[in-house]
C-alpha cells in the first residue's frame, strides 16, 4: 500500500489490477482486492462488450481481443466504483472509465472517454 502523489490516492496493485482508495483504506482492503479482482477477470469479456462500441465509434473497428490488448491495467476506485484505464495505448490523450453499481461487474454505466 503507497500514496501515489499522480492518482491523490492509496493504491494497492493486485493480479495485475490497481486498486485506489481516497482514505487510507481499513485492515480488510486485501480481502476487498482479492474479491473484486475476481469478479473484474470474469467478467472481463462483457466489460469489453459494454464500452466497445464507443471504442469503435471514436477510433475505428478493432476486435475484441484489440482492445483487450490495447487498455491496459486498470485503476479501480474502491470508494466510488469507477474503472479508469489510464494506460490505454488506442491514443495518448484520452482516458477511459465506466461505473460499476456492484463488486460483480454485471451492471455497469457511464462509459466515457475523457481527454
Amino acid at each position: 500500500m503507497e500514496f501515489d502523489e499522480d492518482l491523490e490516492q492509496f493504491i494497492f496493485e493486485y493480479n495485475g489490477l490497481v486498486f485506489a482508495w481516497d482514505e487510507e483504506p481499513g485492515e480488510d482492503y486485501m480481502e476487498q482486492a482479492k474479491t473484486i479482482s475476481e469478479k473484474y477477470n470474469a467478467h472481463f469479456n462483457s466489460i469489453v462488450e459494454f464500452i466497445m462500441p464507443d471504442i469503435i465509434k471514436t477510433f475505428g473497428k478493432f476486435h475484441s481481443d484489440e482492445i483487450k490488448e490495447k487498455l491496459g491495467r486498470p485503476v479501480i476506485d474502491c470508494d466510488n466504483g469507477q474503472v479508469k484505464y489510464l494506460e490505454q495505448s488506442f491514443d495518448d490523450t484520452h482516458i477511459f472509465s465506466f461505473e460499476f453499481w456492484d463488486d460483480e461487474f454485471k451492471n455497469l454505466q457511464y462509459f466515457s472517454i475523457d481527454g
